[in-house]
């Protein structure tokens, strides 16, 4: 209705007005005309409208469906009949239910009041249909009946147009079947029943995969799930909604709650809450009659199970009873719980006087009963089966017996019980050892014999015989060695290099009568080689015809390889030596030469500069020869130590790179780096590592000619990064691949070889990969065809490296305090020029040549630092350090001993004489710096000591 343009007047006081401005309840003041002629504030709060909106519209206009709702019955009744009514009913489009009055308080003038009830209602209808539904269902309802009074409650509470259903989720055949579906015509039905969970293609497969509420606003044109929509809309339903039903016990999704309206719009608040509160006991009623049905399912089985149990036990029991093996079951603590006949014969008991009785107490022997008893508790314990064979005397007399005990296993994991057979092995065991007694006689004279072998050739049937060694020898079955085979038949086993050379000796014998004397190969079905030697004499008829040749025969295999491992190691030997003696010589002559030029005046700074680099470099290089011994040294008897941590592989690579840079630079190579996009870590000993990959690219540069190209590739699999560097140099003969990581082997020839190297770099490589958990691998196509060695290390996780700190350089405060240093050393030219290093860094040094000089010195010269050698003579640097400790102005000195021997006793050694650290010669002032600051703060530490007069 429109507005009327008459507007009534209202005649109340103002204090009446002021007590319908602040109820609670929402109100609305209605004239004749229906014209809004006051309201409260609870009233704009419901319709939306501000003050002067409402006043300027009609009861019709200002709240939503008025016409034709209850609201509107009742209002005219009122206004018709002037009878106070007071009702409840849904109001607005959230259709909440609320408690209304409507009555007269002046003629014409109609006051409409109401406030909400709809959760005193909501939870009234939910309590009451929760009730019925699990009454029917404890009554034995059927499960669609019972589900069909919670759709029903949704439809009667909802105040407008609803319709309900619940599915159910059918997990073994993966669909999802409607179980209710009150009002809901059949086409509609059919889309609720039947559905897939494998594809979302269904709005109920959707809701059971995301376990959300489902919601559509409007059926009509909707492009998602159009045939459900259509056939719905073609129903005459036109909105829908649904939600997940959850177990009450694991909260899987075990069914979809829908909801359909008869006009577009989204799911009204209430009937959400009203949803919520019966899907729990929907929930429940089909947890119930799931629990139902399995408990009938079990109930079936079981007494299927019983009548298949009692069949299996007369059979078990008949077939127990008649097996000659021993059969029991022993019980937690070790008594019998039963025997079958054969046992109970052995025992010569009956049943009753047997079962719940231990061992002990049926006669065993003590230590017998107590082994027993120790068995079960064991695999009890443990879970697993123990078998033995044990003597025993029984009423055959003394028999052994082999028995096994099996634990059985309950449903939770449990040992509920010992099974045990035993079988009588008496006869048997004798057997065994007389078979062991006979096989040790006949390998204690085989080894005698030192694999002897007897063979016997009747020339004139051409019949080879032989015993079990040399059959075994020449490829021949024993039973074809016993018999006879021709004489082709083993020399066909014969190295091809060796054959002609052999069937000439034997035909010299035949002819010549000599002795036959020979050594040479055989070739086995594995295609291995074995070396034997044979001796033989022909023997003639009366009427001087050859007529056989019998022989003995011996495996020499492994004396062969040993002799040809003595020449090889022995060539190795002096090679090496030959090549330790070239490398080590060759630095003396430039460092002579530089030697030369630093004490000479005809030289300028600049050659002068150049010499003393030169003399550094070449220093350098025999250290590097030392150090590589003495790594090698140290992981053959593995006793060299890694110092692991998670390290990026581009930081390994780039420190190895940046040590031979120079090298390559020289040669005019091009280093090609490829990495993945993703760092890769190894855990690893970042020198060691450098180590690897140094020695492998100083190959690669020093076997390329210029201008060559060096390539580094890095991959990785699951596991594992590989590096991969590759030249295009030298490359490697395929005869000499599988020696390439043996100590002391060269690829080149001595007089060849200008490149330098002893022969140990990739000895170092793959000793030091394989200690790292990795393996190397080279390939080559031959002389001139370049190189590729291949590093596979494990991958580690992603952590940053601690990165090793920087030694400070060494604090001005040391020339403050002015350190004191004895230096203890036979090689005088080195403890002097160390002293002179030491003076320049401000520090005061007094150098002897021997430990009785040293002793006389620290009489007058207090030293905050001793560096003593530990080879002098007379006496050693281990007693020095002794004696020198024992002198009370030395408590606070420092102690380094300086040596040629870093082995692990020697260190040891050091410690335990008293020494601070351990330095392996030459010793390089990187090294001893850090040491140098230690003394510094120590000294720094404690108040300087007066010497005594």
């Amino acid at each position: 209705m429109n507005k009327s343009d008459v507007v009534t007047r209202i005649n109340m006081s103002p204090s009446t007005l002021s007590l319908i401005d602040n109820i609670s309840d929402a109100v609305f003041l209605v004239d004749k005309f229906h014209n809004i002629i006051h309201h409260n504030h609870q009233a704009e709060l419901v319709t939306g409208l501000a003050a002067p909106s409402i006043r300027q519209h009609t009861i019709y206009q200002a709240i939503d469906d008025f016409e034709g709702s209850v609201f509107e019955q009742r209002y005219l009744s009122v206004r018709n009949t002037g009878v106070s009514e007071s009702f409840e009913a849904p109001f607005g489009p959230a259709f909440l239910w609320v408690w209304a009055s409507v009555f007269l308080i002046e003629q014409n003038c109609v006051c409409i009041a109401f406030h909400e009830s709809a959760v005193k209602r909501r939870l009234e209808a939910v309590a009451n249909s929760q009730r019925e539904a699990l009454s029917a269902a404890l009554a034995g309802a059927r499960q669609s009946d019972v589900l069909n009074i919670l759709t029903n409650a949704v439809e009667g509470q909802a105040g407008h147009g609803a319709k309900a259903a619940i599915s159910l989720i059918d997990e073994e055949n993966a669909l999802i079947r409607c179980a209710t579906s009150s009002g809901l015509p059949q086409s509609m039905v059919d889309e609720l029943n039947d559905v897939a969970l494998t594809v979302a293609d269904h709005p109920l497969t959707e809701c059971y995969l995301t376990r959300e509420l489902i919601r559509i606003r409007d059926m009509q044109g909707k492009t998602k799930w159009p045939a459900f929509c259509q056939t719905a809309f073609e129903s005459g339903l036109h909105a829908f909604w649904c939600t997940p039903l959850l177990s009450t016990q694991s909260k899987s999704v075990i069914g979809i709650f829908s909801v359909f309206y008869t006009e577009p719009r989204l799911p009204v608040e209430s009937d959400r809450h009203v949803v919520d509160a019966l899907s729990r006991s929907a929930a429940m009623v089909v947890e119930r009659d799931r629990e139902n049905k399995a408990r009938l399912r079990a109930e079936t089985a079981l007494s299927a199970n019983t009548e298949t149990l009692n069949k299996q036990r007369r059979l078990y029991e008949t077939a127990l009873s008649n097996t000659p093996d021993l059969i029991y079951i022993f019980d937690l603590q070790g008594r019998f719980t039963y025997a079958n006949d054969a046992l109970l014969k052995m025992w010569g008991r009956t049943w009753d006087d047997s079962v719940g009785k231990t061992c002990l107490e049926l006669g065993y022997e003590p230590w017998h009963a107590q082994m027993h008893m120790d068995e079960i508790k064991k695999v009890i314990e443990t879970k697993q089966p123990i078998r033995s064979d044990v003597p025993f005397d029984g009423t055959q007399g003394r028999r052994i017996y082999d028995y096994i005990f099996v634990p059985v296993i309950s449903d939770d994991g449990r040992v509920e019980a010992i099974a045990g057979s035993t079988r009588d092995v008496t006869e048997r065991k004798e057997a065994e050892e007389l078979a062991k007694k006979a096989e040790a006689r006949r390998r204690l004279a085989l080894e005698a014999s030192h694999s002897f072998g007897i063979w016997d050739w009747d020339i004139q049937k051409n019949i080879f015989t032989a015993d079990e060694r040399l059959a075994e020898l020449f490829n021949i079955s024993g039973e074809e060695a016993r018999y006879g085979v021709a004489i082709e038949k083993p020399l066909a086993s014969i190295h091809p290099d060796d054959k002609e050379r052999i069937k000439a000796a034997i035909e010299a014998s035949i002819e010549h009568g000599t002795p036959y004397d020979e050594e040479y190969r055989i070739v086995q079905q594995n295609g291995s080689i074995r070396w034997a030697s044979f001796r033989g004499r022909v023997i003639y008829d009366e009427m001087g015809n050859a007529a056989r040749f019998p022989g003995v025969g011996v495996d020499v295999t492994r004396e062969r390889n040993a002799i040809d491992a003595l020449h090889d190691a022995d060539k190795r030997k002096d090679e090496f030596l030959a090549t330790l003696a070239h490398e080590l010589r060759n630095p003396l002559a430039p460092i002579r030469n530089s030697l030369a030029i630093l004490q000479s005046d005809k030289f300028d700074e600049r050659q002068k500069e150049a010499s003393f680099a030169l003399v550094e470099r070449q220093v350098t290089q025999m250290i590097q020869l030392v150090d590589d011994l003495m790594d090698v040294s140290r992981i053959t008897r593995g006793k060299i130590r890694l110092a692991r941590t998670p390290l990026k592989i581009r930081h390994v690579l780039d420190a190895a790179t940046e040590t031979i840079q120079p090298l390559i630079d020289e040669c005019s190579h091009t280093l090609n780096v490829t990495y993945p996009e993703d760092d890769l870590w190894v855990n690893g000993d970042l020198i060691r590592l450098s180590q690897i990959f140094s020695n492998i690219i100083n190959n690669a540069a020093k076997y390329t000619p210029e201008k060559g190209i060096i390539n580094i590739s890095v991959t990785s699999d699951a596991d594992n990064l590989h590096v991969a560097i590759s030249d295009n140099g030298a490359g490697i003969p395929k005869e000499k691949l599988k020696n390439v990581f043996d100590m002391f082997s060269q690829i080149e020839g001595m007089l060849e070889r200008s490149k330098g190297g002893l022969g140990i770099g990739l000895t170092l490589v793959r000793r030091l990969t394989e200690l790292h958990d990795g393996v190397v691998n080279v390939e080559s196509g031959g002389a001139g065809k370049g190189t590729t060695f291949t590093v596979t290390l494990p991958l580690t996780d992603k952590q940053p490296a601690r990165q090793p700190e920087k030694t400070p350089a060494f604090n001005k405060r040391v020339q403050q305090s002015s350190l004191n240093v004895l230096i203890a050393d036979d090689n005088q030219d080195a403890a002097i020029t160390m002293g002179w290093l030491l003076e320049a860094k401000g520090c005061t040094v007094e150098v002897v040549d021997s430990g009785e000089a040293a002793l006389k010195a620290v009489a007058s010269f207090t030293p905050d630092l001793v560096l003593l050698d530990i080879g002098m003579p007379g006496m050693n640097g281990y007693d020095l350090c002794i004696a020198l400790q024992q002198n009370p102005a030395l408590k606070q000195a420092i102690f380094v001993a300086q040596t040629g021997w870093g082995q692990p006793s020697h260190i040891q050694r050091s410690k335990a004489s008293g020494f601070h650290h351990h330095l392996v010669k030459p010793i390089n002032l990187d090294d001893l710096t850090p040491i140098l600051l230690q003394v510094e703060e120590h000294k720094l530490s404690y108040p300087a000591p007066t010497h005594p007069n």
